[in-house]
């Protein structure tokens, strides 16, 4: 642990702290009031949804950044062990709170705008002592569990909320700096009579910063317990007795309420506080000092977004400041990556610079290139490289074109990507093809499916791909429905892979598949699937033989983890008259392996190479790379490339992989 000082100076430098100290942000609304407006059941727990319906939590996240929130809170406020164990889920404190974090992140991906995770933690629901029994190092040791377990999903500051104890507060900022140097927002609930639980008034709040020292949090203020206008009435006697006191680092208020008090209406609860009455309040917590606005129990996104306009309207009349200028260090998608607004916007209009390359109508096609490297022997370095991406789930394409830039520096020959892979809603893999092709200038295979297409469709869209130079098709007939995140969605499947491998070739011969002219014919390569461990090994072999007559001109295959997949199935099947790519998906773990064998149908890991991710323990990540380098080195002889599936998005590792297998022979040996 750094020590206080420098603790703080890290704290100071962080882009939260940066972003706030330019101008106000705006958070998000109340969490738990759209979950039991949507169903959740107010006698479960909210936060077990983080594992138990992950779309629910993540829809609501993405409804409040839709609405103009700057700060999205997890849903974990009452994730910590002592709440949960109401539940019988005392266990599982580290996987929900894992999750709140993780989905709320995802959430931010799928918006595509810049936001903070803030970690929310609440009250422990046990007293310490004189009022109750329970000991601080105990309440420390339970905030920190739930802290830990936010923190390794990947949250950007804590906010500790609705704590109606000093004492307690105490304890949970103590927890918080002991783990990290995340800045924390720490919010005490009052009551419309302008106290806590415990008698705790605005001004008793200088109390936590005799008991904190240089650890007191950032922002300090006032969540729940009231609406909007008994909390502006205790922000004022904070600040009033706080602005008293020069010893203090602090930047700034913090301003939740309510949606005015609530009412049982029909077995609901209902909050009378209309939108744009809270937004009324902005204007007013801010010149009061509060440089974070938001709401909490009963307010919606259409408060958040009635509030948006408040703030926006602050901004643009306060000198130099502007939202879209000013506000430099939000995070945007993914791990976190902090950009700028402005950034964003050149972001959007040029995610990667467009680099100089063949055009597709121009470029020898696919399917020549990797059967010449069939036909000729002596050309063992000659090894095709293809990386599995998957396209994004929103419509930011930053870190998908980022990703294809950096695998075509490595010298990968293509990207192949995914269609909706497990039935889960991703942008269209040909517009993720076309931008790829476009922008970082690298080839494409698409995986073209034929689960949410009619016949219609199919030709309509194979017919593009061919006008927008995307020639190289994987043909799939795609994961169904009530596997992914729209169990409901009916499929088309008006024919499966076969039957579309027919239709491309009847392009490719210059007529549809009713035998109409299309004019010129299209040039399309078609691969196929090939799942050498398929359990019904009859089966695979015969529709692999239709999947050749129909007109495959390549084959890629299911990860493999030993060549013997490979090779008995050719050894069954006879000689292979197409170009094979192998597939492989490096091991990142133990545990990882275990999964992929064990739960993933088509994936089966040798004993020896579990045993050896066993082994390994936290050197997983490099043996899992070394053991598929050395595997590929093994096919060589009975396959003409490969594609890259990387796992938990480790393109750097593919990058490294890419450029190995890319080496002459000798000088890869050499470097072992």
């Amino acid at each position: 642990m750094p020590s206080s000082k420098s603790a703080s100076q890290s704290r100071i430098a962080g882009p939260f702290i940066k972003a706030v100290k330019e101008r106000p942000l705006l958070a998000d609304g109340g969490i738990g009031t759209l979950l039991y407006s949507r169903g959740a059941s107010p006698d479960a727990s909210f936060e077990h949804l983080n594992l138990t319906n992950k779309e629910l939590v993540q829809d609501i996240h993405v409804e409040y950044l839709n609405a103009g929130a700057e700060i999205i809170t997890t849903n974990s406020f009452g994730a910590n062990k002592f709440k949960l164990a109401n539940f019988g889920l005392e266990n599982d404190v580290w996987n929900i709170n894992v999750w709140a974090a993780k989905v709320a992140r995802n959430a931010r991906e799928i918006a595509g705008v810049p936001a903070f995770i803030a970690g929310s933690v609440g009250p422990t629901g046990r007293l310490v002592p004189p009022i109750g029994d329970t000991r601080e190092a105990t309440l420390f040791e339970v905030f920190r569990e739930q802290m830990d377990g936010l923190l390794a999903g990947g949250v950007d500051l804590f906010t500790i909320e609705t704590m109606s104890s000093i004492e307690e507060l105490t304890v949970a900022v103590k927890a918080a700096r002991s783990i990290c140097d995340l800045p924390v927002v720490a919010q005490v609930s009052f009551s419309p009579e302008g106290h806590t639980f415990f008698g705790i008034t605005p001004e008793d709040v200088s109390r936590l910063f005799d008991n904190l020292g240089e650890d007191a949090p950032e922002i300090i203020g006032i969540n729940c317990g009231a609406g909007p206008g008994p909390v502006f009435d205790a922000l004022l006697k904070m600040t009033s007795t706080l602005a008293r006191r020069k010893d203090l680092h602090l930047l700034g208020y913090s301003s939740l309420p309510n949606a005015g008090q609530p009412s049982m209406s029909e077995g609901h609860f209902k909050y009378v506080s209309p939108p744009d009455y809270c937004a009324s309040y902005v204007d007013p917590y801010i010149r009061a000092g509060s440089k974070v606005v938001g709401g909490c129990c009963g307010t919606t996104p259409e408060h958040i977004a009635a509030m948006r306009k408040s703030m926006d309207r602050y901004i643009a009349n306060s000198k130099p400041h502007s939202r879209s200028s000013t506000l430099t260090d939000i995070p945007a998608q993914g791990g976190g990556i902090a950009i700028s607004l402005r950034e964003q916007e050149e972001i959007d209009s040029q995610d990667v610079d467009s680099k100089d390359d063949t055009d597709a109508a121009e470029r020898e096609p696919l399917r020549i290139r990797l059967q010449a490297l069939k036909d000729n022997k002596e050309k063992k370095n000659d090894f095709f490289v293809s990386v599995e991406l998957d396209p994004p789930k929103g419509a930011v394409t930053k870190k998908l074109l980022k990703a294809a830039a950096m695998l075509y520096e490595s010298g990968a020959d293509s990207i192949n990507v995914g269609d909706s892979p497990m039935a889960r809603v991703r942008m269209s893999s040909l517009a993720s093809c076309q931008l790829i092709s476009n922008k970082v200038g690298i080839e494409t295979i698409i995986h073209f499916t034929t689960r949410d297409r009619n016949l219609m469709g199919i030709q309509a869209d194979l017919l593009g791909c061919q006008a927008l130079g995307i020639r190289n098709i994987l043909a799939l007939t795609g994961d169904p429905p009530a596997l992914g995140n729209y169990a409901h969605a009916t499929a088309v499947y008006d024919v499966d892979s076969i039957g579309l491998i027919r239709i491309i070739s009847q392009l490719n011969q210059g007529k549809d598949i009713a035998g109409n002219t299309i004019g010129k014919p299209t040039n399309l390569s078609i691969g196929c699937a090939l799942n050498c461990t398929h359990e019904d090994r009859k089966l695979e072999l015969d529709r692999f033989k239709r999947k050749l007559e129909a007109g495959a001109h390549f084959v890629m295959t299911q990860p493999i983890y030993q060549v013997s997949d490979l090779s008995d199935f050719l050894d069954e099947f006879g000689d292979c008259p197409v170009p094979i790519l192998v597939g492989i998906m490096p091991l990142h773990s133990s545990k990882h392996a275990e999964y992929l064998h064990n739960e993933v149908p088509g994936i089966s890991i040798p004993d020896k190479i579990r045993a050896a991710m066993a082994k390994a323990g936290e050197q997983g990540a490099r043996i899992g790379l070394e053991l598929a380098e050395a595997l590929l080195e093994q096919v060589r002889d009975i396959c003409q490339g490969t594609y890259l599936v990387p796992s938990f998005g480790r393109y750097e590792d593919m990058c490294d992989l890419t450029r190995r297998l890319k080496q002459p022979k000798s000088e890869s040996v050499t470097q072992k």
